[in-house]
């Protein structure tokens, strides 16, 4: 039973190899699109930009 889990954790890690780079520039935009969304109401509320 465990080496089944761990065969199958091994698997899905294996099968997000290939898209890294892909995840990696999904993530670095929603990060960044989340701060300047947050700078922007927090600039337009009155506090001031940094």
């Amino acid at each position: 039973m465990n080496y089944d889990l761990q065969n199958a954790v091994v698997a899905f890690v294996d099968s997000l190899r290939g898209t890294a780079d892909i995840q990696r520039q999904i993530y670095l935009d929603v990060v960044g699109g989340f701060a300047s969304t947050v700078s922007n109401f927090l600039t337009s509320i009155g506090y001031p930009p940094r």
